[in-house]
């Protein structure tokens, strides 16, 4: 066929201007092959049992995940290190596998859960300040972090009935994220992609706007436009949505974190709504206010940090909070 080789260096075929990727189709698919195999396996299991089942998964994570656990002992000493010694940090990080294995299996069950077993396993705590926040009629930003298992949080409030929408930053694998998103319309919870970024933000606006509950956590890796901030006490950047969002559409911002309880029990704690304080500059207002909520979300971290996901990168951009000097972090 004229015009077609196989590139060794990039792993794939090209066909005149056409480019297929081997290595490409290899991950998309095979990774979507052990997707769907591990979600068929996991829905063979009781539901009493996939807490201590995720519980031994996430060990074997521990020890396998070299990189994984490498970023999460990194972060660790680099919030922790000098209030926590290494015995703990060690513990938390295991914990924190265990809490993962533990996460993934409840999800990808949870559309199959009974609502008497949904409201057993996930309770409430602060309903009222949601209620009160809804009946002003402008919806809710349900200010939250990857902290529990954060996902069966919206999920139950879905399943209680609550309109909800979450926005989300999925797999890169398009197979994995479409099935995903299913799990999520299988519980009654609406997705928004975070990306592309104007059509998210049209959204969200259109979600507080039929009066929703919008689940934003600004606790991920944000770009360097967004407001820095201190995180732990380093600068990082972080997402301004929901003060964006508050100031523009006048709904209120309520606090919500998710904990998984010693008997493997989670709950839900909504926390009173939060006041923006308002000064007339409306960049420094922004900024004050995203620093306000970042400390809200350190707090709720630090009262239990084995069940937030110290694995992702969260300081990649970190800058020195006296100098602003980037610190160019290294993980080992």
């Amino acid at each position: 066929m004229d015009g077609l080789y196989f590139s060794i260096q990039k792993g794939e075929w090209v066909v005149g201007k056409k480019r297929f990727s081997l290595r490409k189709f290899l991950k998309i698919h095979l990774g979507y092959f052990l997707f769907r195999f591990s979600t068929f396996w996991v829905k063979c299991l009781p539901v009493e049992s996939l807490a201590s089942c995720g519980e031994k998964i996430g060990l074997l994570a521990f020890h396998l995940l070299r990189g994984w656990r490498r970023v999460a002992f990194a972060n660790l000493n680099l919030a922790l290190g000098r209030e926590k010694g290494k015995d703990e940090i060690h513990w938390i990080c295991r914990e924190l596998f265990k809490n993962i294995g533990r996460d993934i299996l409840e999800v990808y069950r949870c559309p199959d859960f009974k609502d008497s077993y949904f409201k057993k396993l996930v309770r409430f705590e602060g309903t009222q300040h949601l209620n009160d926040a809804l009946s002003q009629g402008k919806g809710v930003i349900a200010l939250s972090a990857h902290l529990g298992n954060f996902p069966l949080m919206a999920a139950r409030l879905a399943r209680e009935g609550y309109p909800s929408s979450v926005v989300t930053r999925d797999p890169e694998n398009p197979k994995i994220a479409k099935a995903l998103t299913s799990i999520r319309d299988a519980v009654g919870l609406e997705t928004i992609p975070g990306e592309p970024r104007m059509a998210c933000v049209s959204r969200c606006f259109k979600a507080l706007k039929e009066k929703q509950i919008l689940f934003l956590h600004i606790d991920q890796n944000a770009p360097v436009t967004e407001a820095w901030v201190d995180f732990f006490g380093y600068l990082v950047p972080t997402f301004k949505g929901p003060v964006l969002f508050a100031m523009r559409t006048g709904a209120p911002i309520l606090p919500m974190f998710m904990k998984r309880n010693s008997d493997n029990l989670h709950q839900i704690t909504i926390h009173p709504p939060f006041t923006l304080n308002i000064t007339g500059n409306a960049e420094k207002d922004v900024i004050s206010n995203t620093a306000r909520l970042t400390k809200i979300i350190e707090a709720a971290i630090r009262e239990y940090p084995e069940q937030w996901l110290w694995n992702y990168r969260r300081f990649k951009r970190a800058r020195d909070i006296r100098t602003g000097e980037r610190l160019f972090l290294k993980h080992p």
